[in-house]
């Protein structure tokens, strides 16, 4: 349980269970701890106090910290590399599985690749609070495997009366600064909270940060049997050994900003309340991210003829940009209404999100193979990674700035977009007699509006864009017409790891990239070919076909309904529900054929039948027990059933003998639900709560391993009159079986000054299983992607006399976090964290001090199998698989009038 702020805390909603902690300034803590006992679900909640007391970029970092909860970002975009994490996992369930919900209202996720909904858009700012709900009642929305996050902002009736505080904060990144880049940032929130009258107040906020980081990178290019008689075994777990061919250093620069704000006008009395409010968060990222890569084996690999034994060398120089935008906006406006024993409560909201990687630009260098050196690499220490080179000679020329000369650019435009509208009602009527407490009923309507796009640059399906020497001529990758690295504009790191890159490492310059491919974008190209002297494409005309061939446009409509009951007898509560939820999708998304296209439709339609029962047993203040068995289920990512569908031909006759489209007929995962929770409350705020839980999944579908990367789900090919569908297929069936453990007290029976500490901590032991159904995992069960076997946190607290501090540990065990075609699948090591936090008041200024990963434990470490023998390789498009991303510090200063 997390500690409440010192605030007043509103009445726990016995029919949902929900858990929000609203203001008190007298033992906040412990009215939390009281409302937690009363709520019927099992729920998890950080108040605005706590959120401000942890440090953390977003509310990711913050709120993970809660009993059961994981956080964690990847490389498919780069997050990683910014040291922060972007989704939430409750309970070891990928995020893909959760609900997300502002102020009660759904929240839309943007990225057709994932239902999950990327929380690094939202500050730590403007938050009354955040509550996870493990055990969602039927008011709430079924497709929620997982559970739900509901984060709650302030309204003007949080606080006690008027209301105006000015909070300023300073970072500070201490790799960037290591490494020479720009590791100062800042930023601010002035938020507000009049009553305009007695029954009428607004509350306001609007908020502005900047934070400067860097990441370094290492990972393997790929890998081979060690022996030569295994070379062409395909199952990488049958074979005596791997060897690596290759290794990627990467480093990036990435610039945050946030900003945004949230506002709400409320009119309440006793028995009525009437609401507009309103939300808006937009999360920049101008980044750049540098590789230097020496890849072996370019002359052959068993070159002795018996064991992995590469020679010829290929230096490679490889640079992209990363910006990338979101934004999120929500409005709502409703009320709820008293007349004696009925109570209604009603509203509409509006929600938009946007991901957008505009201008997106990559390019490429190499030079000439040395077709006689020789290399092999120890991987195995990514930290002190080893390359041996064949003599001295070998070692210069992989190394020299001078080696690679810039090639070719290619670039593209994408953006995804959902907006979401939604209306509600909920009827509650007391009825007080006999065992029957209350009736609850509701229904809801929401459609979603998707639009996604990616506009490649260059004709040929966005194909390379090569730099012509001054005769027009398309040059090859190993005699490239371009400038040399050293030449290009950028500047020399004085280490990379640590001294791991034995060379000069130069991080180069964005303005190269964007120069060469922006002014050329979405035109026709052309070169002379060097062989023939006639003129030949490069890429090539540029068609309607490569601006259109990714744009898939979409509509989901939800129609839900509830109704649900509440027994009592004397000190058992039964509350029993039933939700019914109907889904009905259409898309229409373009159909390349060849040089030409057109557009294809598709559509279905299911629903779900969603039963929860749940018992809480309160024989007394102390101990509470509840039981509870609901149905639940999970929508595909809308990329899986609607994208875009690409057909091929047979050369010589043009029949169609392949089609790759998505699955509109893909099925909705669905879960039964089994959870058993214990706790006792005692004196000195103290709690210790048992939860045990179990969840039988069907229809399984793989979450994305990658941000921005199609889900490793399974892709069924079946052969139709000898044409070869290939499109994605339901995985099998998987369990999560699991027990938390969660305990937290204040010493104060400890004297003088010791009486202001504090211990608390949880433990989560879980096991998973799954069947992925893909035929090149051989009927293996694997584990749930994103379910760690192990997670715990540990805090020790401080709070007397206005002091306030926080040291808390953070473990996050091995997790699953993709499938590979090699039947060896990738894996993210164990993360740990160390973070620390100290306020005091000075002259009425609160003054914060807060430190993230203070041991500079290194927060994301992928590796083929579950040891650490093999280094990671690229997926979705992510370069690193070892990253470090360093300690972060934070100085805010606020002041409340």
């Amino acid at each position: 349980m997390a500690r409440a702020a010192d605030a007043d805390a509103a009445p726990a909603d016995q029919a949902t269970g929900e858990l929000v902690i609203t203001g008190d300034r007298i033992s906040g803590t412990q009215k939390a701890l009281d409302e937690k006992r009363d709520s019927t679900a099992v729920t998890s909640v950080m108040s605005a106090e706590e959120i401000a007391q942890h440090p953390g970029g977003n509310i990711v970092d913050i709120i993970t910290h809660l009993p059961g909860l994981s956080g964690f970002s990847d490389m498919g975009l780069g997050q990683a590399a910014t040291g922060e994490q972007e989704y939430v996992s409750i309970r070891g369930i990928d995020s893909s599985y959760n609900a997300y919900t502002l102020n009660g209202v759904r929240v839309p996720a943007a990225d057709a690749n994932s239902r999950a909904l990327s929380l690094k858009m939202v500050a730590p700012y403007g938050i009354q609070s955040v509550s996870v709900n493990k055990t969602p009642t039927v008011d709430m929305d079924g497709d929620s495997i997982g559970g739900t996050i509901d984060i709650r902002t302030p309204t003007a009736f949080d606080f006690p009366g008027a209301m105006t505080k000015v909070t300023m904060e300073g970072n500070y990144s201490d790799l960037a600064r290591k490494t020479g880049s720009d590791y100062m940032g800042g930023g601010g929130q002035v938020e507000t909270a009049q009553r305009l009258s007695n029954d009428i107040g607004l509350y306001a906020t609007a908020y502005y940060t900047r934070k400067n980081t860097a990441g370094e990178t290492v990972e393997a290019t790929g890998y081979a049997p060690t022996l030569a008689s295994e070379a062409t075994e395909t199952d990488f777990t049958k074979v005596h050994g791997l060897s690596a061919a290759g290794v990627r250093y990467d480093y990036y620069e990435d610039q945050m900003t946030r900003y945004g704000g949230n506002f709400s006008l409320d009119k309440q009395d006793q028995d009525q309340h009437y609401y507009i409010q309103g939300s808006y968060s937009k999360y920049q990222v101008r980044g750049t991210d540098t590789q230097h890569s020496i890849n072996g084996g370019q002359t052959c690999y068993y070159c002795n003829g018996t064991t992995f034994s590469e020679q010829g060398i290929l230096p490679g120089t490889y640079f992209q940009l990363r910006d990338q935008n979101e934004e999120l906006l929500t409005t709502k406006i409703g009320g709820q209404n008293i007349w004696g024993a009925l109570t209604a409560d009603y509203d509409f909201s509006y929600g938009y999100s946007r991901i957008e990687r505009p201008d997106y630009v990559e390019g490429s260098a190499y030079g000439a193979v040395d077709t006689t050196g020789t290399t092999s690499f120890d991987l195995s220490d990514p930290a002190a990674t080893k390359v041996i080179y064949g003599s001295a000679a070998d070692k210069a020329y992989a190394l020299s700035q001078t080696t690679d000369r810039l090639w070719k650019f290619q670039g593209s435009d994408s953006a995804q977009e959902n907006t979401m509208y939604t209306g509600k009602v909920n009827l509650n009527y007391s009825v007080k007699q006999g065992l029957l407490d209350n009736i609850r009923a509701g229904a809801s309507i929401s459609r979603s509006d998707r639009y996604q796009y990616q506009h490649q640059f260059f004709g040929n399906n966005g194909d390379n864009f090569v730099i012509l020497d001054a005769n027009g001529n398309i040059r090859p990758s190993t005699d490239p017409a371009g400038p040399t690295v050293q030449a290009l504009p950028g500047r020399d790191l004085s280490s990379f790891l640590g001294g791991t890159y034995a060379g000069v490492f130069r991080a180069l310059d964005r303005s190269t990239y964007e120069n060469g491919a922006l002014p050329y974008k979405y035109t026709s190209q052309y070169g002379i070919d060097p062989a023939t002297g006639q003129v030949t494409g490069n890429p090539g005309a540029y068609t309607y076909n490569d601006y259109i061939r990714n744009t898939v446009y979409g509509t989901e409509d939800i129609y839900a309904t509830y109704v649900e009951a509440n027994f009592q007898y004397q000190d058992l509560r039964a509350t029993v529900g039933m939700r019914y939820e109907d889904t009905d999708f259409a898309s229409r998304q373009w159909q390349v054929d060849g040089d030409s296209g057109a557009w294809k439709t598709s559509s279905n339609h299911y629903g779900e039948v969603l039963p929860s029962l749940i018992l809480t047993y309160r024989p007394d203040q102390s101990f509470v027990y509840r039981a509870a068995v609901r149905q639940s289920f999970s929508r595909p990512a809308f990329g899986l059933i609607a994208s875009p569908v690409t057909i091929s031909r047979n050369d010589l006759t043009g029949e169609i003998n392949g089609i790759s489209q998505g699955n509109p007929n893909l099925k909705p995962s669905e879960a039964t639900n089994y959870d058993l929770s214990a706790e006792y409350y005692g004196p000195n705020e103290m709690v210790v709560e048992v939860n045990a839980y179990y969840k039988s999944i069907r229809n399984f579908i793989y979450a994305a391993s990658s941000s921005g990367a199609a889900p490793s789900a399974n892709t069924a090919t079946a052969n139709n009159g000898g044409v070869v569908v290939s499109e994605y297929e339901n995985g099998g069936d998987a369990d999560l079986m699991g027990l938390t453990l969660d305990a937290r007290r204040k010493l104060t029976e400890l004297p003088g000054l010791w009486s202001g500490f504090g211990v608390g901590g949880s433990v989560t032991v879980q096991h998973s299983s799954a069947d992925s159904k893909r035929a090149d995992h051989y009927g293996r069960d694997t584990w749930l992607p994103r379910a760690p076997e192990l997670m715990y946190n540990v805090d020790l607290f401080y709070e007397k006399d206005g002091l306030k501090a926080d040291l808390s540990f953070q473990y996050t065990g091995l997790q699953l976090v993709g499938l590979t075609s090699n039947n060896l699948d990738t894996y993210l090591q164990p993360v740990k964290s160390l973070d620390f936090s100290v306020s005091y008041p000075f002259a009425g200024v609160t003054v914060t001090l807060a430190g993230k990963n203070l041991t500079d434990n290194v927060q994301f470490y992928k590796t083929l199998g579950k040891t650490t023998q093999y280094l990671g390789t690229q997926d979705g498009g992510g370069n690193g698989s070892y990253v470090e991303t360093g300690r972060t510090v934070a100085l805010t200063a606020s002041y409340q009038f």
